[in-house]
């Protein structure tokens, strides 16, 4: 899974409880009620009534669905109806109801509301959540090519990452925005081993170079494991790898697309042995495999992890225990893959009846950095405040506030649009434009870009493939293996029919390369 999920988020205890408010009638006697009437109850009555007519107003505002990945935070509803007085003074004309779904359980939550017609508009999507080509395939969300026509964030978004959400030329979902960035995978330093050992770690480029730093530190810091590793580790390439599908890349051969397996590839195979050879040296734990996602080890215990975002990063990452850190683009190209442009998405259900004010909440979204502060940080002065044009999250453990709305806010997309915490750094800062500029000069697009794959004659070989896979990858990527695990691993693959895949992708890529993309 590519995608920035190595943030740490604090889980929450209460769930998020979803309920609709009902007013009950209890008449009475109506007729004994109007013989005694006095001017008082009148004026009660009518009292009551303009209460029921503003209620009556209030329910004929649209209400857009939006479901969302992440824990359920007690404070959404607090910040939802935030959210929407700010929607009333802006004159939206219409009002939203935000829905957290837990992380393990957002893809099943998804595919049911899809598939049984629940009433939602707005949905995060992408390519390990939902996921997004297949709700494509089962018509479940909308073709927005031609309701995003000059809406302003369309001129926000790298063109190429348009592309690379295109299935058959027709976009299903807005990917993330920053003008010429995508996400990078990275190196993520803890900051105070940087600076006690001067690491020169700008210049580290991938994995083969960082055995000398890890023996320095793991003897002279007493670290036991300086390398930390989790069952969703990243395993960044030092070379851009354009997978087509799971198994399965393309690489560029005398002008032309050529279909190969990758784990079969030698540059796969390096990459593996050198993440054996740290863990056999003691420089990767054991547990590694098991280690959950998203787990922040104390800085005094690790050195290194990777982690996939954007300019800014380094300050959402600096979370405690590790605290501080800093961050640096592993290999010499940051790729704009189809994978990584549907790494993050919002997409509307095929569905609603309100496709034209969900595109405009979109395009708020992309474009209010109130709305979009508060979608991402809650409601000021409690869950944050701003200070010297920077946010301050509140947290119970340093400012003796409850946090009630602590929320994953890379769904939500526009991190450019966003006022940046405090400590890091945000556009106009120096060290910002440094580091986008940085992003913007490695930008380099897939071959396969907008490459959309017809599975239906491999369906069966690819289901076959993707299980493999899911059996061997993580103790091979985290190192915790042996050469004739690797083996068995590439005989299963040949009997799922890895080889059926790649001479079908071989086919279709002929195909593609040969009509006018």
């Amino acid at each position: 899974m590519n995608l920035v999920k190595k943030f740490a988020y604090t889980s929450m205890a209460l769930m998020l409880a979803l309920g609709i408010s009902a007013c009950g009638n209890n008449d009475g006697n109506v007729e004994d009620e109007d013989k005694t009437e006095t001017s008082e109850s009148v004026e009660n009555k009518e009292n009551k009534d303009d209460k029921k007519d503003k209620n009556a107003k209030d329910d004929e505002v649209p209400t857009l669905t939006y479901l969302n990945i992440g824990t359920p935070q007690a404070g959404t509803e607090e910040t939802v109806s935030k959210i929407n007085e700010y929607l009333d003074e802006k004159e939206a004309g219409y009002h939203l109801n935000l829905v957290f779904y837990d992380w393990g359980d957002y893809e099943q939550r998804l595919q049911l509301a899809s598939s049984t017609g629940e009433d939602w508009d707005l949905a995060f999507t992408a390519s390990w959540a939902g996921p997004y080509k297949t709700l494509v395939s089962q018509n479940a969300l909308m073709d927005l090519t031609d309701l995003m026509e000059g809406k302003e964030f369309v001129d926000l978004i790298n063109p190429d990452m348009l592309k690379g959400v295109s299935v058959d030329g027709k976009v299903y979902g807005i990917p993330a925005a920053y003008p010429g960035v995508v996400a990078a995978n990275q190196f993520v330093w803890t900051k105070s081993m940087v600076d006690k050992y001067n690491i020169d770690y700008k210049n580290i480029q991938n994995i083969d170079q960082l055995e000398p730093i890890f023996e320095e530190v793991k003897e002279k810091e007493g670290m036991q494991y300086p390398f930390g590793v989790s069952k969703d580790f990243l395993f960044a390439m030092p070379e851009p790898v354009y997978q087509v599908t799971d198994g399965v890349a393309v690489r560029e051969e005398d002008g032309k697309l050529k279909a190969y397996n990758l784990y079969a590839d030698d540059l796969y195979k390096e990459q593996i042995m050198k993440m054996k050879d740290y863990m056999d040296k003691g420089y990767i734990s054991p547990s590694a495999p098991q280690v959950e996602p998203g787990t922040v080890m104390p800085e005094n215990e690790v050195l290194l992890t990777e982690g996939e975002g954007e300019p800014g990063s380094a300050a959402i990452w600096s979370v405690a225990p590790r605290n501080e850190v800093v961050s640096n683009i592993i290999g010499d190209k940051v790729l704009i893959s189809n994978d990584k442009a549907t790494g993050k998405m919002i997409s509307i259900n095929s569905q609603t009846d309100k496709a034209e004010l969900a595109m405009d909440f979109i395009n708020r979204m992309f474009t209010d950095k109130n709305l979009q502060d508060m979608l991402s940080y809650g409601v000021e002065g409690k869950n944050f405040e701003y200070k010297d044009g920077k946010v301050v999250k509140h947290n119970k453990d340093s400012d003796g506030i409850d946090n009630d709305y602590d929320v994953p806010s890379f769904t939500f997309l526009c991190a450019f649009n966003r006022t940046p915490l405090e400590g890091a750094p945000g556009i106009g800062d120096e060290e910002f434009d440094k580091e986008a500029k940085e992003f913007e000069d490695k930008l380099v697009a897939s071959p396969v870009l907008g490459f959309t794959l017809d599975e239906s004659k491999i369906a069966t070989e690819i289901a076959n493939v993707q299980q493999t896979q899911s059996e061997y990858t993580i103790n091979l990527k985290t190192g915790a293996f042996d050469e004739s695990y690797y083996q068995e691993f590439l005989d299963k693959l040949n009997t799922a029919g890895i080889e059926k895949v790649i001479e079908e992708v071989q086919a279709q890529l002929d195909n593609w390369e040969g009509a006018d993309k």
